[in-house]
């Protein structure tokens, strides 16, 4: 009798955890579908900061960024800052500056390519920068909150970015 009662507690504790774990399974679930859904809005409205963390200069080492380059669409307006690193075809004066990617507040002509939007991919390209260089920058972002800017010139070489999707706040 002993036994069976050790038996009969063993198993109600071994329901009870595992129901448990199952709650907290279901609760971190809904918590990911919310945060897709708040992602796809900023998306589909095309309000969102993409953080850098990671940049990869093409011919070079790729680095680490810990969070100060960002990139900021709202509308059709981008404000973004972003090194570039490698070579230019031209000769640059005025410094580093003079050749990164910069657009501040500029109204760009924004396509949008949300045809793998089913699978959660969303396209951005548009055109422009300030500087000598005019800058063609795609930007390829999933719902899930990992995105790529790729960016491109025709005086220098191609550079990409590993970012994370932040959905601002109201």
């Amino acid at each position: 009798m002993k036994h069976f009662q050790r038996l009969f507690l063993f198993a109600l504790a071994v329901m009870v955890i595992s129901s448990c774990g199952a709650s907290y399974k279901q609760q971190h679930a809904a918590e990911k579908q919310a945060e897709i859904k708040a992602n796809v809005a900023a998306l589909e409205n095309c309000d969102f900061i993409l953080e850098v963390t990671r940049i990869i200069p093409r011919g070079f080492p790729s680095k680490a960024s810990n969070g100060e380059y960002q990139l900021r669409l709202k509308g059709n307006v981008v404000d973004t800052r972003l090194p570039y690193m490698g070579s230019s075809h031209e000769a640059q004066y005025g410094g580093v500056d003079e050749i990164s990617i910069v657009f501040e507040n500029e109204t760009v002509n924004l396509i949008k390519d949300f045809a793998d939007a089913a699978k959660g991919e969303y396209r951005y390209q548009f055109t422009g920068g300030k500087g000598k260089d005019k800058w063609t920058v795609t930007l390829q972002i999933y719902d899930n909150g990992s995105a790529n800017i790729g960016a491109s010139s025709n005086g220098g070489k191609y550079m990409s970015y590993i970012a994370n999707l932040v959905v601002p706040t109201k």
